[in-house]
């Protein structure tokens, strides 16, 4: 059964749990950047004492408050990223499919200077698959992707989509000095994670 919001099953909510796990252990302000209908924002208040979530789509947002009135240490900001002016530094700044919706490298250089020292950055997102690469990956990602459907309620992402532009490889040459050390890592489902810790 699909749902029109909440935190059931999609290509993005699959792999929140693997994500939240590269979050510091002790967390007290997180920041997810476009934040859709609140679902990451929703698992990461369980970790982090306080969350700022940004989205630049009021309906959206709308939705996201709707769904998180049980969750107040969430606080919703209606701003496009790139203009927007954050008063603070954060122990896990999170984009979860909105990377390829914003200029690459200036994003993921805003992103990555409101990780504070010992803080991470932590990246779902979606990459373009040459032909040959994205039918060969199809014939595995497909039967599972049905088998979560069939088999769990699933939810509709509920925010505006994009086609990306980037190839993975490409993205790694642009994250490569901004985020050095950062794991990339192609995953099953039509994502890929990128996880950078700031030491220092």
């Amino acid at each position: 059964m699909i749902h029109d919001s909440g935190d059931a099953w999609n290509h993005n909510t699959h792999y929140h749990e693997l994500l939240l796990e590269a979050a510091p252990q002790h967390c007290d302000r997180a920041l997810d950047i476009g934040c859709g209908r609140g679902a990451f924002a929703r698992r990461m208040s369980a970790v982090a004492a306080r969350v700022d979530a940004i989205d630049c789509h009021p309906a959206t947002l709308e939705h996201a408050r709707s769904d998180s009135a049980s969750h107040p240490n969430i606080t919703f900001i209606e701003a496009d990223f790139m203009s927007w002016e954050p008063l603070t530094t954060y122990d896990v700044v999170s984009m979860i499919a909105t990377l390829h919706h914003l200029p690459c490298e200036a994003a993921l250089v805003k992103a990555a200077s409101l990780v504070r020292p010992g803080g991470t950055l932590i990246v779902l997102g979606l990459d373009r698959r040459p032909f040959l690469v994205a039918a060969a990956h199809a014939l595995v990602a497909f039967p599972v992707s049905w088998w979560h459907r069939f088999t769990r309620d699933t939810a509709a992402v509920g925010a505006p989509i994009r086609e990306p532009d980037l190839t993975l490889g490409e993205i790694r040459t642009i994250a490569a000095p901004i985020v050095p050390g950062a794991v990339v890592r192609r995953r099953l489902l039509w994502r890929y994670s990128m996880v950078f810790t700031r030491y220092s």
